[in-house]
């Protein structure tokens, strides 16, 4: 037997009620689970939807539909970070370098021209702070839009790498402007490289991000086309 649209939207909200909010989880599924309850229901008429449900949902074991989900955000992390990767090798590769390499260049140069040898990291840390909200502003309007889908609430990862670097930027400014003495020791110069590290990390990425978050939301578009916004 088929399953009419009423019964797969009434599969849904059984999905939901399970613990799986996001449309885009609960289609991957009921893509496991339809099929299941087809047969189930072929075999036995008398069996009702939600028995039949129950059955399915049982014979995934303890942890339910957990793993499904799971499989299903990691493979929207894994495309994410691939997103990333692409991204950054796509700029590398591309003039569009020259966009980080020249602000960084004129960084270096208000170093020299203000006679501070730490300004640079501070102009950066500055720059950063500010990209940071640019980016919050320009996207968390979407954010109601799209709450709904797995596949951009972990773009949401990409916000989390900005509240990491707002603590980055912070601590770099503290630890910079700290007495030479307090600088000197190994701990010091080993968490001074860890942050100036992770700087240079965050300097590159913020000229990604927007690009991986576009990409993201296209994903989304396109699952909204497919499922609807719920």
């Amino acid at each position: 037997m088929k399953l009419s649209k009423d019964q797969i939207e009434q599969l849904k909200k059984l999905i939901s009620y399970k613990g799986y909010p996001e449309i885009d989880v609960q289609y991957e599924i009921l893509d496991h689970v339809a099929c299941r309850v087809e047969v189930m229901m072929e075999e036995n008429p008398k069996l009702s939807l939600p028995d039949a449900f129950q059955k399915v949902h049982a014979s995934f074991g303890i942890f339910g539909f957990s793993e499904l989900e799971e499989s299903y955000k990691k493979m929207i992390q894994k495309r994410l970070w691939g997103y990333y990767w692409s991204a950054l090798k796509d700029m590398l590769l591309s003039y569009r370098v020259v966009f980080p390499v020249g602000l960084l260049y004129l960084f270096f140069q208000s170093s020299i021209l203000l006679k501070d040898s730490r300004a640079w990291i501070v102009m950066i840390i500055v720059f950063l702070l500010f990209s940071f909200i640019w980016v919050v502003i320009r996207y968390w309007g979407q954010h109601k839009k799209y709450k709904k889908y797995a596949s951009y609430i972990a773009s949401n990862s990409v916000f989390q790498v900005i509240n990491f670097g707002v603590i980055v930027c912070m601590q770099g400014h503290t630890f910079v402007y700290r007495e030479q003495g307090v600088q000197n020791g190994l701990f010091a110069i080993i968490f001074i490289g860890t942050i100036l590290v992770a700087i240079t990390f965050l300097f590159i990425s913020i000229f990604i991000l927007p690009k991986v978050l576009d990409r993201s939301i296209a994903d989304t578009e396109v699952l909204i086309k497919v499922y609807g916004e719920g």
